[in-house]
């Protein structure tokens, strides 16, 4: 029974994130810090350097990871003693790392690193840029929000929608691919607002781009304008609304998008919560047998004193030597 129950608890950390294996690859590279997430899922992990190597922060445990050594380069590795197994870590570019149990012959997991190069990224973290977005670490927190206001607010579902499309994108994105995604949301955003001077969220969408999307608007009234006085040659009249229902549709598809994706995303939560819950009944089921166990070894090896003393004694007073 025992067995069994180590057996099962070893299976669900495995597929919690580390069940992977250490097979020898002839490409590297240095391991970049930042967070890193699962392909495919949700499950992110953070790595840190330190002093003597990494620290991997998991959501319930940190891990100090050291490196493998020269003939193992761009790899580091963790004695988990509550596991008995060593952990493993690998560069593979800058943007990728394998993360893996120590094993022969276990295949080793792949987690894509978040927010665009290294040399990018810790650039918009000290100095925002010429869009005011605001600093790394606090995007996806705002997309977050826009998306639970979408929920909320069902009347402005579509707005605010776009506002967490803007911020999601900033999470993941360089800083000039945020601010490009953002003047297109801008300029859709636009076409539905009540107040077309002011961004409904400066937080996801600054208002320098708010400004800036308004302005190429302005210009292109500016144009229609100059044609309809005879200055300037008129081309072919696009067919009514087309570019406005282009924009609706498009809204529409990032509306029903971000909604699979948030779906997805409290799937993959629950599934990972309902897994550490299982092993934590696991190991307090374990822990139980296991005192059992040596409550009951305790008391027989208890008896078995108890018998020798007797028996000890029974020969000193001149009975037979042997029991």
């Amino acid at each position: 029974m025992m067995k069994s129950l180590v057996r099962a608890i070893a299976g669900m950390m495995i597929a919690m994130m580390l069940g992977a294996g250490s097979a020898a690859l002839a490409q590297s590279a240095p391991v970049e810090e930042g967070t890193y997430v699962l392909e495919g899922g949700s499950y992110s992990i953070t790595v840190e350097k330190t002093a003597t190597g990494l620290m991997v922060k998991e959501p319930n445990k940190d891990s100090p990871y050291q490196p493998a050594g020269a003939d193992r380069p761009d790899t580091y590795l963790f004695f988990n003693p509550n596991t008995g197994y060593t952990y493993g870590i690998r560069g593979i570019d800058s943007q990728t790392i394998e993360a893996f149990k120590d094993v022969a012959g276990n295949v080793p997991t792949r987690l894509k690193r978040l927010g665009g190069s290294p040399a990018a990224r810790p650039i918009r973290a000290i100095d925002p840029g010429p869009s005011g977005a605001p600093a790394e670490g606090a995007d996806a927190d705002v997309a977050r929000k826009y998306q639970a206001l979408s929920t909320s607010d069902p009347d402005n579902a579509q707005s605010w929608t776009a506002c967490s499309a803007a911020a999601l994108k900033r999470s993941i994105a360089t800083g000039a691919e945020a601010d490009t995604y953002g003047m297109q949301v801008a300029q859709m955003l636009r076409l539905i607002a009540v107040n077309g001077e002011v961004t409904p969220c400066p937080d996801a969408i600054p208002q320098t781009l708010w400004d800036k999307a308004k302005g190429i608007d302005d210009l292109g009234k500016g144009d229609a304008a100059a044609r309809a006085a005879g200055t300037t040659p008129a081309p072919p009249p696009p067919a009514p609304d087309a570019d406005r229902a282009d924009r609706l549709r498009l809204n529409a598809d990032m509306a029903a998008k971000a909604a699979a994706d948030a779906e997805r995303i409290k799937s993959d939560k629950d599934a990972y919560a309902a897994a550490l819950a299982e092993s934590q009944r696991a190991q307090d089921q374990y822990r139980r047998e296991r005192e059992a166990y040596e409550a009951e070894s305790a008391r027989v090896k208890a008896a078995q004193e108890a018998y020798d003393a007797q028996m000890t004694r029974y020969r000193a007073s001149g009975g037979r030597t042997t029991p």
